[in-house]
């Protein structure tokens, strides 16, 4: 299922669906920046009712969420939605949402990290094709044109080149060179909250996007061998490793990510492919969820060959 492209005019609604502003110095001041920002490119903005609240450092609670969450997909108005911003608490609401309305008002939805939750969990109960991609708040910082760039490009004129120019980088051939399968992801520890639960992506024949913004060789190994044991490592087509902004913040160490996996995947055949044009604290590109991708081993290539917007 797929969302319309957007038109400058449009409206973009914006829901707090993880953390809070006040959780962290400045986010409110980052707030206020990215809403005129995004103003000053043509859009107008509607705020979810409770995106200023602040529950225990969440972005209200878990029907407050709920209920601007589900008011945003049925507004008419709003062509796209842009989640505030990350933290740890997106899925504590998931259960209270309707998918049936949701599929009845296919629009844009936007974010990453902890916003991983929603953009899986919507594309495995509604099949819409969702977007890893910047936070609102975002576009209050000093890369905001940067990544309005990005934003125009894939979300007007529907061309989402910069991910493809990005160095891809193969850790492992695996047994086929070309390879196309459903792209899934993108925040690994995110991902792992849905592990066991009626949310968790089918990823059959998937190609698994992953990066990880705190993390450490050893909590790879545990979430590996968590994948390991759930049958995921049995059934996806290859996995895409982002920037991990812990491991490679000082340069290029070892062991990064891609080295654990490769470890504990050696009885697979599927592909391991590195790159750095998604993850945290980096200008990301938008990664669709959802949508055909193609690996050409032999030429490092990736690219999604699926529509991804009408």
């Amino acid at each position: 299922m797929l969302a319309n492209k957007l038109n400058y005019g449009d409206t973009i609604g914006v829901v707090g669906v993880s953390s809070s502003l006040q959780r962290n110095v400045n986010r409110e001041d980052l707030f206020y920046k990215g809403e005129k920002f995004l103003q000053s490119k043509g859009f107008k903005i509607k705020r979810g009712k409770y995106v200023l609240e602040n529950h225990y450092g969440s972005a209200g609670t878990r029907e407050q969420k709920a209920e601007d969450f589900m008011n945003m997909f049925q507004d008419d108005e709003v062509k796209a939605i842009i989640c505030l911003l990350g933290g740890q608490t997106c899925n504590t609401f998931i259960d209270l949402l309707d998918y049936e309305i949701i599929k009845q008002h296919p629009k844009i939805l936007v974010g990453y990290s902890d916003i991983t939750v929603l953009l899986q969990v919507l594309q495995q109960k509604t099949e819409l094709v969702t977007f890893h991609g910047p936070d609102f708040i975002n576009y209050g910082e000093e890369t905001a044109e940067e990544r309005w760039m990005e934003f125009e490009n894939v979300f007007i004129h529907k061309n989402i080149q910069k991910f493809y120019q990005g160095e891809k980088k193969i850790i492992k051939e695996g047994k086929n060179k070309q390879i196309i399968g459903k792209s899934i992801g993108t925040n690994l520890g995110s991902m792992m909250y849905l592990v066991g639960t009626q949310y968790f992506p089918d990823v059959t024949d998937k190609i698994l996007f992953i990066e990880s913004l705190h993390t450490s060789p050893d909590e790879c190994e545990r979430r590996f061998e968590h994948l390991r044991l759930a049958g995921v490592f049995d059934k996806v087509k290859a996995v895409v490793i982002g920037y991990n902004y812990d491991l490679q913040k000082n340069g290029d160490t070892y062991p990064q990510m891609e080295d654990v996996l490769l470890a504990y995947t050696k009885q697979y055949d599927f592909p391991i492919i590195k790159c750095n044009d998604f993850g945290h604290r980096i200008a990301n590109c938008v990664i669709p969820v959802g949508v055909d991708t193609k690996i050409d081993i032999e030429n490092k290539k990736i690219e999604f060959v699926g529509e991804f917007l009408k």
